[in-house]
């Protein structure tokens, strides 16, 4: 019986290579979650990531965008980025060397400014900035557009990284204090009493109210449509007293027409009332 020789089976075929496209290449992932992290967290999950890595990955981006919207910035415009590394890059000569750096000539006037124009300013300019409130209240600056600059002094130099500038800043709508750390001189109340209305608005613009209401100082007189000459018998705020924030507050003016005298009390009589008729 003749035998017959079997030839052994061919190897199997190796696995058809993964085709990575651009998009899911490790490098463009991770770079988008740092910058853009809800494209981030799409790429993500729609890339051949293990599920543990995407959920891990997931949870850190959004932890990532929610300490960046904390802080006021985003991703876009390099919130986080510190000043430094917004210094300008030492240049590279002929020889292939880098040069050094030119140091800043002199710190740049900084009072008077927004505390968003004045870090610019003074990047620009070669220092790093940091800002503590001026007044006695020690609060934060979240909102660098709402701060002025009222004080600017040197910090140093920190970790050999640039010279800084220690700025104290008050709110925009505040007066500067006279010292760093004193109270804020808000202004006070004037007294306006026995002046026409009309003189009294002027002597109330410089305190910075925005609101000022006239009223009858007599129940049974009517206030005018144009009020300018009669005379200010009573005010609200007092003489005298301290007006914080007067761009939010309104002033209460009572008044009298220009031949009455002010009564003793607000919202009296001018003329006493009829005496009724007794009944026959």
């Amino acid at each position: 019986m003749d035998s017959y020789t079997y030839a052994p089976p061919p190897p199997p075929l190796p696995p058809p290579p993964v085709v990575r496209r651009w998009w899911q290449h490790p490098g463009v992932v991770v770079g988008a979650l740092v910058v853009l992290p809800p494209v981030g967290i799409g790429l993500v999950w729609v890339g051949p990531w293990s599920r543990h890595r995407k959920i891990l990955a997931s949870v850190l981006a959004a932890a990532w965008l929610l300490l960046l919207l904390l802080r006021g910035g985003s991703p876009e415009e390099g919130a986080t980025v510190p000043d430094d590394a917004r210094a300008p890059q030492p240049r590279v000569g002929g020889s292939g060397a880098p040069s050094a750096s030119p140091s800043p000539s002199g710190p740049p006037p900084l009072v008077g400014k927004s505390l968003t124009e004045a870090k610019g300013v003074a990047s620009a300019a070669g220092f790093d900035v940091v800002s503590h409130d001026a007044s006695d209240q020690d609060a934060g600056q979240w909102d660098a557009d709402n701060w002025k600059v009222c004080f600017q002094t040197s910090a140093g130099q920190r970790n050999g990284k640039r010279p800084s500038l220690d700025l104290g800043v008050v709110r925009a709508e505040a007066p500067c204090p006279t010292a760093d750390g004193e109270k804020i001189p808000w202004p006070r109340m004037p007294a306006v009493t026995g002046l026409t209305f009309a003189r009294a608005g002027e002597a109330l613009k410089p305190v910075g109210f925005k609101k000022v209401e006239p009223e009858s100082a007599y129940s049974d007189v009517e206030l005018p449509g144009v009020a300018d000459p009669w005379k200010v018998c009573f005010q609200d705020p007092q003489p005298g007293q301290e007006i914080e924030n007067p761009q939010y507050g309104t002033v209460y003016l009572k008044l009298a027409p220009p031949d009455a005298p002010c009564p003793d009390q607000p919202y009296a009589r001018l003329r006493p009332e009829p005496t009724p008729t007794p009944a026959s």
